[in-house]
């Protein structure tokens, strides 16, 4: 199980990457065609903001893995230890369950969207792949609330990672 663990990790950091650096690679090239050849390319504003929002979802995935989302954790600091156990695993069922909501309704809109053929503008590339991200990001989110759920749950110390940011 670790193992899975360990590679769905590697795998979300490294489409992370990729997504960044084409992102930053495609922006720069349409720059330099703006301005010195006075043509920008046609479709990458639109690549970039598809990238974009598979980046959030993704990021989203590492950040609830991080025990790193925004959070507000007053009670749980000034409650008893039993008490914040509770609300944690309470804040972790309840994550668990808003990812699932996301997992279905955004299945279904790109069910839908799939259906109806729809396209995006300048591409022209079927816009259920682009929607795609919001069921996939759900269950990866999903995932990770549930490991920290059950690390709650067996008394494991939370896997956070503030240190690591800035």
């Amino acid at each position: 199980m670790r193992k899975i663990e360990f590679y769905l990790s590697r795998l979300e950091e490294i489409l992370i990457g990729i997504l960044i650096a084409s992102a930053s690679v495609i922006l720069f090239a349409n720059v330099i065609a703006r301005y010195v050849l006075n043509s920008g390319i046609p479709w990458a504003d639109e690549v970039v903001r598809y990238q974009i929002v598979w980046m959030v979802f993704l990021g989203s995935s590492v950040a609830a893995r991080q025990g790193i989302h925004i959070g507000i954790d007053i009670l749980v600091q000034t409650a008893p230890e039993n008490i914040g156990r509770i609300i944690r695993l309470a804040i972790h069922a309840i994550s668990v369950f808003f990812c699932g909501m996301l997992v279905y309704f955004g299945a279904e809109l790109t069910v839908q969207t799939r259906e109806f053929g729809q396209v995006s503008t300048a591409l022209q590339a079927p816009m259920w792949m682009f929607q795609l991200a919001i069921p996939v990001g759900g269950a990866l989110m999903a995932i990770r609330f549930c490991q920290q759920f059950f690390s709650v749950l067996f008394s494991k110390p939370l896997e956070s990672h503030i240190e690591q940011i800035g």
